[in-house]
């Protein structure tokens, strides 16, 4: 046996037990996939990367080849996460387009009466078995603790844009959109019966009723506004009140299921007025009927950086609907983008995107992959 041969023999057993220790990490990999599943993490971890690579740098005899062990790592993380997040998409639940509303437990902010109770009644049908939470966090923490099955939180306005709070939220808690259900918004004026537009001093409504409402407002500039949780909260408030110097800004519905009376109805600025509501479940659900995708993920405080990301969708021909900008709460001028776009997890052209945007960002995930609503 010549040298050549001696150094390809040597090579091939090395080989041979690099293909046993690259099956024993990928199975590890799927092992620290369903974790990350389980706990709402993100399947990219940037910082866990780059120790993990200096790391093994560090051990390194033969400094020289420092460079050459980085790239090695590099594609080696990079198949474990494209393994992880393939078991994610695999594994995600299969929606059904009909859920069994008597076994379903739902869960909405407000009361009996709010705009989110009428989307919960939309998408899903009159249900027995749902609750109602004063505060949206409420929502996420009984979703969080089992309480729940699916939890119905407004979005956007069409008039006063993003429900910033539930974006934060849904970054916090890592929980998924599985749905998406649209509400026409008319907001009405009510007071107890008895009680005239002359006799109100106070008005309550959810901060989203006032922006709503401005123009009517703006023309009884008298009427102290009293921020409160919820339209139908408030008008419950007044029910339970009996006073007649107090009104409240809610729906049609509210002031029929609290015996208020209409003073002065759809005092919205704009008539064409709609909320976007998402149900939000613990996992992925996924048919070949959802047509809208959600992600979010980390921007760096660099030039060119939203430019370079957003391109993936444009070299793909996907059509983006929908951008948000959210501060990241741990990292001080870091951004979380939310992008909703046109199409599914499943599609080859979307895949492809969000393995690139995955690649390049610090953070990244997949809120949701559903059928986009008609408002």
């Amino acid at each position: 046996m010549n040298e050549l041969e001696a150094c390809r023999k040597e090579i091939d057993e090395i080989d041979k037990e690099l293909v046993d220790l690259f099956e024993r990490r990928m199975k590890i990999a799927v092992r620290v996939a369903e974790y990350k599943k389980k706990n709402n993490l993100p399947i990219f971890n940037e910082a866990r990367e780059k120790q993990v690579i200096e790391k093994n740098i560090g051990i390194l005899k033969e400094k020289s080849y420092a460079d050459l062990t980085r790239k090695f790592f590099n594609n080696l993380m990079e198949l474990s996460r494209s393994l992880q997040e393939n078991l994610l998409f695999k594994k995600s639940k299969e929606l059904n387009n009909k859920v069994d509303i008597d076994s379903v437990k739902l869960g909405f902010q407000g009361v009996r009466g709010s705009f989110s109770e009428e989307a919960l009644i939309k998408y899903f049908g009159i249900c027995n078995n749902s609750k109602s939470y004063e505060e949206f966090e409420e929502v996420f923490e009984a979703l969080k603790n089992e309480e729940i099955d699916y939890g119905i939180l407004p979005i956007e306005n069409s008039c006063t844009g993003a429900i910033t709070r539930v974006y934060d939220l849904l970054a916090e808690y890592g929980f998924y959109i599985v749905g998406e259900e649209c509400i026409k918004i008319d907001q009405h004026l009510m007071g107890i019966k008895g009680s005239t537009i002359e006799n109100i001093t106070e008005v309550y409504s959810h901060p989203q009723g006032f922006e709503q409402s401005r123009e009517f407002l703006s023309h009884n500039h008298d009427l102290k506004l009293i921020p409160y949780h919820n339209t139908a909260i408030s008008a419950k408030l007044i029910s339970d009140l009996k006073d007649k110097s107090k009104a409240a800004i809610a729906s049609k519905r509210a002031a029929e299921i609290y015996n208020l009376e209409i003073l002065k109805e759809k005092i919205n600025d704009k008539k064409d007025n709609h909320t976007k509501f998402i149900i939000i479940g613990r996992d992925l659900e996924v048919n070949k009927g959802c047509n809208k995708v959600t992600v979010v993920f980390s921007l760096e405080d660099k030039a060119g950086t939203l430019y370079e990301l957003l391109r993936y969708f444009a070299d793909n021909n996907i059509n983006l609907i929908k951008i948000e900008s959210r501060p990241n709460k741990h990292e001080s001028w870091k951004y979380l983008l939310y992008v909703d776009f046109q199409g599914n997890i499943k599609d080859k052209e979307v895949k492809s995107s969000l393995e690139l945007i995955e690649k390049n960002s610090g953070y990244f995930k997949v809120l949701g992959s559903y059928k986009k609503s008609k408002c």
